[in-house]
């Protein structure tokens, strides 16, 4: 039976069959999907990298990181958080839901996730040899309304025969197709908007969870935004030229500091063009350096509270850092160089990635047995 397995990321979406990630349409090449949605004013619906381009132009009907509030309520904190930081026209709705409210009308969270699902599913289910049925991941916290809402929007983007799976069990069963076994293995995930460590026990046949513990509104965005408040603080000391003036600028700003974020990754120090961030800004300030080093810096609590998580999670398992045999990474913010250092400071160990971390949850995903436990699918 070949399995169709999807990672419904808050920053990306991916999509695997038989171990291979697969090439996106409009992705150029590429097997990861930005997780956006843009509504066009000419009534067209844009999403992957072709929305995440209009982030900057058009902030206010290009929706990203709406799995950061799928499920949840109106009146949760993370929900006003959600919409304090982000620049959307974010709206309560009749049945207590927020929702987008946009040119082309209004849109929860699960139907932002049901149009980036339809659109993997309208690419992938022409390809040879086709699929038999689909697994979508989420997060091991999820309760049970953001699994319902996760559900609704599956449903939605009209895929059959489809089952979900925690994100950590589906890491576990991507490494066991590289990897030797290992008794115990920590599953170190750190994505665009959620961060989760887990413990898997690999003495079974099939992985099973011993402790896990997410925090649903930590990950690689957070770093964005903490990048974008360190250049304005710089540039209003600097030139008193202030970049939150205006909501579009300040999102523009978030989305370069998101590309920089991204190349301090392969290289020491890359430059912020702030004349696309704000057409207004002095001449003078044009040019504007990020290094490693600042990044290291500024991502460095971020990467710490992670490690909090992990001692609870321990604690929770009755073990210590050393005794786990292996430490897997998931998620494209275990990219950054911060995170691997102090992964290997933690646990003693460097972190393994012989998956890329982008794609690991859907390769699992789509190497899971269907008929697998009720315990790990729902």
């Amino acid at each position: 039976m070949r399995i169709l397995g999807i990672d419904l990321g808050t920053t990306n979406t991916v999509a695997a069959i038989e171990n291979f990630a697969l090439p996106i349409s409009g992705e150029d090449g590429r097997a990861t999907m930005p997780s956006v949605v843009s509504f066009l004013p000419n009534g067209t619906i844009e999403h992957g990298m072709a929305a995440k381009r209009r982030r900057s132009i058009d902030c206010h009907n290009t929706i990203f990181s709406a799995k950061r509030i799928i499920g949840r309520r109106w009146t949760d904190a993370k929900t006003q958080e959600f919409r304090n930081r982000y620049p959307f026209n974010l709206v309560e709705i009749e049945d207590g839901t927020p929702a987008f409210a946009t040119r082309a009308g209004v849109f929860t969270p699960t139907d932002i996730a049901s149009i980036l699902l339809s659109s993997i599913y309208n690419q992938v289910k022409h390809v040879p040899k086709g699929f038999d049925r689909s697994i979508v991941t989420v997060p091991a916290a999820f309760n049970a309304r953001q699994r319902r809402a996760t559900v609704a929007a599956v449903e939605k983007a009209g895929m059959p025969s489809v089952k979900l799976i925690d994100e950590p069990l589906a890491t576990a069963y991507g490494y066991m197709t590289v990897s030797n076994p290992v008794k115990r293995a920590g599953i170190y995930d750190l994505g665009g908007g959620t961060f989760d460590f887990s413990i898997v026990d690999w003495t079974r046949s099939t992985p099973r969870l011993m402790a896990r513990q997410s925090d649903l509104s930590l990950g690689g965005d957070d770093v964005d935004h903490l990048l974008a408040d360190w250049v304005v603080e710089q540039v209003l000391e600097r030139y008193n030229w202030d970049l939150r003036g205006y909501s579009e600028v300040y999102a523009r700003l978030v989305a370069e500091c998101e590309r920089a974020k991204i190349r301090l990754c392969f290289f020491h120090e890359t430059n912020l063009d702030l004349a696309q961030v704000d057409p207004d800004c002095p001449a003078r300030f044009e040019g504007f350096s990020l290094t490693q080093q600042v990044l290291n810096r500024i991502s460095e609590k971020l990467v710490k509270s992670t490690f909090v998580t992990c001692d609870s999670v321990l604690a929770e398992a009755g073990l210590r850092p050393k005794d786990l045999n292996a430490v897997f990474l998931a998620g494209g913010s275990t990219h950054l160089a911060k995170v691997r250092e102090g992964v290997e400071i933690y646990f003693g160990k460097a972190g393994r990635f012989e998956l890329e971390p982008t794609e690991v949850v859907a390769l699992g995903a789509s190497q899971v047995e269907w008929s697998a436990g009720a315990s790990s699918l729902i």
